[in-house]
């Protein structure tokens, strides 16, 4: 049987699918501002273990490379993290299951999000403009986010939860 990329169009995928847009928006509603922080910090610190001056300018704002770079919630990735919630919920576990795995994926999110800013910074360093520094290694990070929650899918796929009418909370 000839296996396909794309995970199987049910019922359940398209609720979740739908659930992705709104939950991004709320995401954007929102001001983060302790993991704004959070991730301003970690970046002034890692910057300055790596020798690279990035003096802060305030609790959002730092200086790279001659540019003013604020942290805004798209800086943070935790709008792929909300826009994965609904895809990455797994109706047939309970609560508990589900909220680790979530638990898990901040984490591993944050980390990623560090990385691929950090890269950009360097790049910045080292004389990259902006748009192949930021937004490039941007580009790349969700697009890996994406092809990740598509495996994951399409281990899933095969698995308990295809077809149920909606992700249940329990």
């Amino acid at each position: 049987m000839k296996q396909t990329v794309w995970p199987k169009l049910t019922r359940s995928l398209l609720i979740r699918i739908a659930l992705v847009a709104p939950l991004v928006l709320l995401c954007h509603a929102l001001e983060w501002r302790g993991l704004r922080v959070l991730t301003t910090d970690t970046l002034v610190d890692l910057s300055a273990l790596l020798g690279l001056p990035m003096p802060r300018l305030g609790w959002d704002l730092v200086l790279v490379g001659g540019v003013q770079v604020k942290f805004v919630v798209a800086c943070t990735l935790v709008d792929a993290f909300c826009g994965a919630i609904p895809l990455l919920w797994r109706s047939a576990r309970g609560m508990g299951w589900n909220v680790l795995r979530l638990a898990g994926v901040a984490v591993g999110f944050f980390g990623l999000n560090i990385f691929r800013l950090e890269i950009g910074f360097v790049g910045m360093h080292a004389g990259l403009p902006w748009w192949l520094a930021h937004e490039c290694v941007s580009g790349i990070t969700y697009f890996a986010i994406f092809v990740w929650i598509v495996h994951d899918w399409r281990k899933f796929d095969a698995a308990a939860d295809v077809g149920s009418a909606a992700p249940a909370m329990a």
